[in-house]
Order: structure tokens, then C-alpha cells, then sequence
């Protein structure tokens, strides 16, 4: 479902696109490219690629279709590449991760989700499998500790953090917001969505109800509550009629998805942040660029180390085009 302006399984796609599917032995002609030997298989890759065709199959349709399935492969297959270098440098470095730190974060999916049901809801909208799942978190989880124990997040001073207030100041102003509940039912359960709001204007338990009737499973087992967000960000029906209600309004309102029966519960207005309250955020985001930037040259150092092999001859072509400099557009004096 998207009630906001991003669909509800992309985290999932994101995580699952961001790592190899669990190298395995496989048959040379199973072998797109090695590092150092060790080989990423092209099995992988159409795993992966066939999970992007899947969550965006726009992007692969009309006549150019063919070739951005080949620039996306390529894209893939130098992704696997830097991967298993950080894999490898993880060993060298002593790095692993643990089974309790794949469930952590399983755990935080879940919460993200509003429970266990709702990822599971989203991991099937995706197609992506519990092996496949905990296979990319560990990549994950496994490529954020090599980058904490390869780089410094170094000092920041107050003049740095005054530079980047002063030249982001879209970045610290919070636009409005309002906080909703909402049970979703089908388009054609109208009546069903009719009779479910009479009851919460007669002082129903909202929450109860929602976790009795709503589809939507990113709000269902937390009682239907979205959350804060911008009005801007819901569809345009559902946007509507929260930037009109009052504080303790009831609305029953359709959209794409179906019938919403809305709670407006709060709304805060829009807010400038002065410098000493995203002090301490702005220092995060520093460090984080400069670790970024620091992490980037130590892949790329690893890459000059190791030895890459890359098989599909059109595949080498794009990803060695990309790793070349831009030339210069300036024409000759």
C-alpha cells in the first residue's frame, strides 16, 4: 500500500538489492566475474535483476528497455564486486557478524512495519524470502562495521557545523504536520467502512476497531496510528481532508487503496530550527560525509589491490567506462 508518497515494500527492495544472495559454490559457467578467485555468480545477479524488474517494471519497457537491463547488470555486477572486497578485507580486519545482530534488525523491520505481519505483508509484496532477507542484513550489518573500523569519524569544529547550517537552511525547517489514524477498508466494503464509522463517532474504541478491520498492515497492529507526517505526504484525497479537519475530527474519505476512516489526533505547525538545536545533528552528518568519503577511497584502494576479473565482455566495457574520469566539455583556446 501507499499511503505516502513511496511504495511499502521499498526498504525491503533496498535492502535485498544491496547484497549478494549468499555465495554458494557454483559452476564456472555460473561465474560473471572473480576477486582475487573468489567468484560472483551470475545466478546472483539475475536474482537481483529480476527483483528490480519486479518493484519498478516500468523502467525495463519501450525500446530502450533492453539496454537498461544491461547498464543495470553491470551496475549489479560492480556492486557484488565491491561487496565481496569488503567481505574479504572484513576477514582480514577480524570483522563478522553475529546471528542476535541480523535478529536486532529484523526486530527493527518488524517495529517498522507496525509487527511481525506487517513484514511479513511486505516481504511477500516484494517476494523476498526470510534466507534472502537475513543474507542482505548481514551484508549489510557486515559492510557498516569494516567502514567503522577503516575510517575515523575525526573532530568537527563549531565553524564547519555554522558553515553547513548557513548553507543548508532547508534542511532544518520542519514543514508542518499533522498525526492520523486511520482503518482501511476495501473499495468494495463501503457499507462495512460505513458502519465501522458510525461506530467510532458514537465513541467507539478506534484503536480496537482498526486491529479488527484495517488492511493497511504498516498501521494495523499499532490501533491504525500513522504517525507524524507532512499532509503532503499521504495521497491527495487523504491529504485533503487531514489539512481540513480539527484536532478529534472523524472522516470517512476513499482513495486508491479504499475506504479511510481518519482521526485527526494532533498537528503541530511549521518550524524554523535555530542553530544550537540541530547542533549536534548537523556534527553527525558531517562525520558521517567525511567517514562516506573516507570509505570511498579505501574501496578504491582495495580494488587497485586486488585482482578483478570480469568474464561477460559487455559487462566489462560499461563498468570500465564508468571508472573513467569525465573529460573535459571546455573547448580548446
Amino acid at each position: 500500500m501507499k499511503l505516502r508518497s513511496r511504495t511499502f515494500a521499498l526498504p525491503l527492495v533496498g535492502v535485498l538489492l544491496f547484497a549478494a544472495l549468499g555465495a554458494t559454490g557454483c559452476a564456472d559457467k555460473d561465474v560473471i566475474a572473480k576477486v582475487n578467485g573468489s567468484p560472483i555468480k551470475l545466478s546472483d545477479v539475475d536474482a537481483q535483476l529480476a527483483q528490480m524488474k519486479k518493484s519498478s517494471p516500468q523502467t525495463f519497457q519501450g525500446t530502450d528497455g533492453k539496454k537498461r537491463e544491461t547498464e543495470f547488470k553491470a551496475k549489479i555486477v560492480e556492486s557484488l564486486i565491491q561487496l565481496e572486497l569488503i567481505k574479504q578485507a572484513g576477514k582480514e580486519l577480524g570483522v563478522s557478524i553475529t546471528a542476535k545482530q541480523i535478529d536486532d534488525y529484523i526486530k527493527q523491520l518488524e517495529t517498522q512495519y507496525g509487527g511481525a505481519s506487517g513484514l511479513t505483508d511486505a516481504m511477500k509484496q516484494s517476494g523476498v524470502t526470510m534466507d534472502q532477507l537475513r543474507s542482505s542484513i548481514e551484508s549489510r550489518l557486515l559492510v557498516d562495521a569494516v567502514g567503522k573500523k577503516a575510517t575515523k569519524a575525526g573532530s568537527i569544529t563549531d565553524a564547519e557545523m555554522k558553515d553547513y547550517f548557513a548553507k543548508n537552511p532547508g534542511m532544518f525547517k520542519t514543514a508542518a504536520q499533522v498525526h492520523a489514524w486511520h482503518i482501511l477498508f476495501a473499495t468494495k466494503d463501503k457499507a462495512q467502512a460505513e458502519k465501522v464509522y458510525d461506530q467510532v463517532k458514537k465513541g467507539g474504541d478506534f484503536a480496537a476497531l482498526a486491529k479488527q478491520y484495517s488492511t493497511d498492515p504498516g498501521s494495523r497492529d499499532k490501533g491504525g496510528d500513522l504517525g507524524w507526517a507532512p499532509s503532503t505526504q499521504y495521497v491527495t484525497e487523504f491529504a485533503a481532508a487531514v489539512s481540513s479537519m480539527k484536532v478529534g475530527e472523524f472522516r470517512l474519505v476513499e482513495t486508491q487503496f479504499g475506504w479511510h476512516i481518519i482521526k485527526l489526533v494532533e498537528t503541530k505547525p511549521a518550524e524554523d530550527k535555530t542553530f544550537d538545536q540541530v547542533k549536534d545533528q548537523i556534527k553527525q552528518i558531517i562525520q558521517q560525509q567525511n567517514q562516506s568519503d573516507d570509505f570511498t577511497k579505501y574501496v578504491d584502494e582495495l580494488k587497485k589491490k586486488a585482482k578483478i576479473e570480469i568474464l561477460d565482455a559487455e559487462i566489462k566495457k560499461l563498468i570500465d567506462a564508468a571508472a573513467q574520469p569525465a573529460t573535459s566539455t571546455v573547448p580548446a583556446q
